[in-house]
């Protein structure tokens, strides 16, 4: 029995994308068949809007969910709802993560990454004096060239004056034990954050209560589509709201084991063209090769 959703939603990393953060020509005729049927589709991202847009290469999706559902904007880019970090708790979390020398970006309401100046230029001499400390696989990042760096006053006063609105925190480190650091560091916020991950190398903080699928759920309202009818593709902890409020949740084979089990069916993997595939087999009725 085929499937039939209203509603698809997608993360992007790991899940639509293949590792090199290509949207394939294969993939993007699967998508365009779930609209000719009329069927609505949503990027469900930890990336911010900007970001989001570009591996898909126009494609027109029918809205977005980014920054873990921090925000959510309308198919022709109109930002219609935002959840922020209380201004408090960013200034004392900048306090915090700066006692170590660790990669952390603040994402806000207009796709900036920013970055103090002073502990940029700590990281990269720490990196030039022992590479293993942080591992150089940062400075080839895209992001970390497009970022927005500035001294830690200046970064200071635009939050506390409003001038910049804080979504999330991306923290960033290939040692596990570090990450836990950054966990105990945010303790004290705790019952105004959510700490979740798109990757084993990162910890990303949004607000309380904010979830991808909160951010789905505009949507849901907004064109009659009860979560019955919602399809969710994810592969990781960021994606786990999404994959248990949805009716069709589906978690990719790259995702880990904890992912899938909260999932109703598993995806080929995602450098397989795994979402392309599904769609193809369960929801257009294609036989596969």
């Amino acid at each position: 029995m085929l499937l039939t959703p209203g509603m698809v939603a997608f993360d992007m990393d790991g899940t639509l994308l293949t590792h090199d953060s290509k949207l394939t020509e294969g993939t993007k005729e699967a998508l365009r068949q779930l609209q000719q049927q009329g069927c609505k589709l949503v990027l469900s991202t930890g990336r911010m809007y900007g970001s989001a847009q570009i591996p898909i290469d126009s494609f027109p999706f029918d809205g977005y969910v980014c920054s873990n559902g921090g925000t959510v904007f309308e198919g022709d880019g109109t930002l219609v709802r935002q959840w922020l970090l209380p201004t408090e708790m960013v200034i004392g979390a900048i306090h915090a993560l700066r006692q170590e020398t660790i990669y952390y970006e603040l994402h806000d309401t207009n796709s900036n990454r920013w970055m103090i100046k002073e502990d940029r230029e700590r990281l990269e001499a720490t990196m030039s004096e022992d590479a293993s400390v942080e591992g150089f696989s940062i400075l080839s990042f895209p992001y970390y060239r497009l970022a927005r760096v500035e001294p830690l006053a200046e970064v200071l006063e635009k939050v506390e004056s409003g001038e910049v609105e804080i979504v999330k925190f991306f923290v960033w480190h290939q040692d596990p034990d570090r990450l836990e650091w950054v966990k105990e560091q945010l303790k004290p916020w705790s019952e105004q954050v959510t700490i979740t991950s798109s990757g084993k190398q990162n910890v990303e903080v949004i607000p309380q209560g904010v979830s991808k699928w909160e951010g789905l759920q505009y949507f849901c309202e907004k064109w009659g589509i009860s979560p019955e009818k919602v399809m969710a593709f994810g592969d990781a902890e960021n994606d786990r709201e999404a994959l248990t409020g949805a009716g069709y949740s589906v978690a990719m084979e790259n995702a880990s084991d904890e992912i899938k089990q909260v999932a109703k069916y598993i995806a080929p993997h995602h450098n397989e063209e795994g979402v392309a595939r599904f769609i193809r087999e369960r929801v257009l009725g294609e036989k596969g090769e």
